[in-house]
């Protein structure tokens, strides 16, 4: 009897283990969710300020826009479940830095001629980096 009962609780506290303590929290996960979309937003953005004006560096600028939008709506959908002041901070900075990227997004993407667009990119890159880092820089992830 002593081991039927001492071969159920080690069964039950096993089970209690890996039901509670062997994930993480929904409010950690979009935190590092948030916080990846942060740091490839950077990244994006530096990979735009590094292009040379060319022609086929409108490709590259749009498919960087592409991602950032992308990471953008990852640090939208995932903020509200993020605890603390950190919420708040990826609220506000994501919507500030959504705003810039639609501009500049648009500049380019809508450019009458090749020559504007790569006038548009030469832009993007400096007023992306000037406006990331006005967006994020408190966001302490």
């Amino acid at each position: 009897m002593r081991l039927a009962f001492a071969t159920l609780a080690i069964a039950l506290a096993v089970l209690a283990a890996a039901g509670c303590g062997g994930g993480s929290s929904s409010a950690d996960k979009a935190k590092t969710n948030a916080c990846n979309a942060v740091s490839d937003i950077q990244t994006q953005v530096n990979a735009l300020k590094g292009l040379t004006p060319t022609p086929g560096s409108v490709d590259a600028a749009k498919t960087a826009l592409t991602k950032i939008s992308a990471d953008l709506k990852t640090v939208r959908d995932s903020a509200p479940d993020v605890k603390g002041s950190l919420k708040q901070e990826l609220q506000t900075a994501n919507s500030n830095f959504t705003s810039q990227v639609t501009q500049v997004a648009q500049s380019i993407t809508s450019a009458a001629s090749v020559t504007a667009a790569v006038t548009a990119l030469q832009n993007a890159g400096t007023a992306l980096a000037t406006s990331y880092q006005n967006a994020f820089a408190k966001v302490r992830c």
